[in-house]
């Protein structure tokens, strides 16, 4: 488990509970916060047709997860900014976990914001 895992594992049960409705748990937050890093970091690198518009769209609900987070009375910025640092640790690393969320309970999770 990394630092940012143990941080969200440790907190209390009433600011979890707060994850619940958008995200279905802190595990599942956190797996689609690696997704939307991952999808911005792919997108960026193979540079597919009409990229700006896709990391356009990316990075405006990474920073709906920042503000949904941070009105949580969390640092949503700094957050995010520890999972990223555990994407790309795992992308320098040549690792690729397997997500536990399927692609439509992401996208479900993703409108919701």
């Amino acid at each position: 488990m990394t630092k940012i895992q143990e941080y969200l594992a440790a907190l209390p049960e009433d600011e979890k509970a707060l994850f619940i409705p958008v995200f279905g748990s802190v595990d599942k937050f956190y797996t689609v916060v690696y997704l939307i890093i991952r999808n911005e970091h792919v997108t960026d690198q193979e540079k597919p047709e009409r990229y700006e518009d896709r990391l356009q769209v990316i990075r405006q609900v990474k920073n709906k997860v920042e503000e949904l987070v941070s009105s949580y009375g969390l640092d949503g910025k700094e957050i995010v900014a520890d999972i990223a640092s555990d994407y790309f640790e795992d992308f320098v690393n040549y690792k690729e976990p397997e997500p536990d969320i399927t692609n439509e309970e992401f996208i479900a999770i993703i409108r919701k914001l």
